[in-house]
């Protein structure tokens, strides 16, 4: 039911992976540095995604995560320079720090209404991101959260968010 930790890292040949729903977890560093990863299917009863699990996954382009999912860990997908769409299930409620970190491909991200807080760098570096909506159950983005979005025109912050850290959208 459990995907150890470092269980996959550094399998450079690998290309795709469908995780069963009979798996409820997914340790840190699981699939880290997987380069030519480009297609991951996540089973329907994971409820959590470890630190750096997908880090350094240079191929993934596209990724859903599941309703089931509660909490995606720190550097979660750091690094995933061709990723370009993420869909986050309406479940998760914790988004790690730097979760996104230099996706430099990511053009849009949908945060689900179950989070309630955007962590310090969850998107720095995110320089193909060109506009965000935060939903109104966010109230406090992190420092750094938007840190060198260089291309980010449009942002809409709602009255709900009552802090916003240091350098937040710094170079944007």
């Amino acid at each position: 039911t459990i995907i150890g930790d470092g269980a996959f890292s550094g399998c450079s040949g690998l290309t795709s992976i469908t995780i069963p729903d009979s798996v409820t977890s997914i340790g840190e560093r699981a699939f880290e540095d997987c380069s030519k990863l480009t297609s991951v299917t996540i089973g329907n009863n994971v409820a959590s995604i470890g630190s750096g699990a997908f880090s350094g996954c240079k191929g993934l382009t596209s990724i859903t995560i599941p309703s089931s999912v509660k909490s995606i860990g720190n550097r979660a997908f750091e690094g995933c320079s061709k990723l370009t769409s993420v869909t986050i299930g309406n479940s998760v409620t914790s988004i790690g720090a730097e979760a996104f970190y230099y996706c430099t491909g990511l053009t849009s991200i949908t945060i689900p209404d179950s989070v309630t807080s955007i962590g310090d760098g969850v998107l720095s570096y995110c320089t193909g991101l060109t506009s965000i909506v935060i939903p109104e159950s966010i109230t406090s983005i992190g420092d750094y959260a938007f840190y060198n979005c260089w291309d980010l025109t449009s942002i809409t912050i709602p009255d709900s968010v009552t802090s916003i850290g240091d350098d937040a959208f710094y170079d944007c």
